[in-house]
């Protein structure tokens, strides 16, 4: 009787502890749902989110409400490249102003005096002339990024013209082949017809405008590159604007310093209006819009 009494304590020990351990492993097992706990994680931090939003009417008002019902892509025009090349120009402009205070002073109002360009093209200074070629190459590179945002802001379609940097490069140096070439055809001429002083003033002159247009090109360029549509064609009008009104100012200059030539001719004077000043703007209108 005792061994059977202790057999039978013993069976119902081991049953609770078989028991015990049926209860832990199927409390372990019902808990462990991990899509279920995720769900409801996620439920609940939605829930949060929802009660944060729908909280006290003062904040609903500052709520930004969808205008599109899907994503919409960024149409992002304005490429690395051309934020470097602007800091650049905006680097060795302020390099050129520090270093050239004075040049660049004589030169401003000499744009504005007649004689006063007259005197300097006497003194033929060595410091004017590397101001000269400096600004010379900031004005051409100005000049072909101001090209190069005109043909993609009006799309130009010319099958040769590349794209990106390529078409910047381009630009800048047509502007300065096509620029140097002039000068160098002026000084042959001039040698040849013995009118070096009137070639000398002419081109001078023919620098201070460049010069004016790279200051003009300047803030255009800032702006045609980070303004919106309608203010960019508006930049544009302006700055086209602005470059026509120094053309005919040039041209004045020009006619000025043909007359002061002695026993001059109209005849040679509309010849070279024709060949150096209209023809290359009429070749530039034709290829960016014929």
């Amino acid at each position: 009787m005792l061994q059977t009494g202790v057999t039978n304590t013993l069976s119902q020990d081991d049953l609770q502890i078989d028991s015990l351990t049926s209860d832990s492993t199927a409390s372990k097992v019902a808990t462990f749902h991990f899509k279920d706990s995720q769900d409801s994680s996620v439920t609940a931090i939605e829930e949060a989110e929802n009660k944060s939003l729908n909280g006290p009417r003062v904040f609903k008002n500052h709520l930004l409400k969808p205008s599109n019902p899907n994503a919409r892509p960024v149409n992002d025009t304005i490429s690395d490249w051309l934020t470097i090349s602007l800091v650049m120009m905006v680097v060795f402009f302020t390099w050129f102003r520090l270093f050239y205070y004075k040049t660049f002073r004589q030169l401003l109002s000499s744009f504005f005096n007649m004689a006063a360009s007259n005197q300097i093209v006497r003194d033929e200074s060595y410091l004017l002339q590397r101001a000269s070629l400096v600004i010379s190459i900031i004005s051409y590179l100005l000049g072909g990024l101001f090209l190069y945002q005109i043909s993609v802001l009006y799309d130009w379609q010319i099958y040769w013209l590349q794209k990106g940097l390529l078409r910047f490069v381009l630009f800048s140096l047509i502007i300065a082949i096509s620029y140097s070439i002039k000068m160098i055809l002026l000084r042959s001429l001039s040698v040849v017809f013995n009118q070096e002083r009137a070639a000398g003033s002419y081109i001078f002159n023919l620098f201070l405008m460049i010069m004016m247009a790279g200051l003009v090109l300047f803030p255009a360029n800032i702006f045609l590159a980070y303004s919106a549509g309608p203010v960019k064609h508006f930049i544009a009008a302006v700055a086209i604007l602005l470059l026509g009104l120094m053309f005919v100012f040039r041209l004045s200059r020009a006619i000025r310093i043909w007359f002061s030539i002695p026993q001059f001719s109209f005849f040679y004077l509309f010849l070279y209006l024709c060949a150096f000043e209209v023809a290359p703007l009429l070749v530039v209108w034709k290829l960016s819009f014929g």
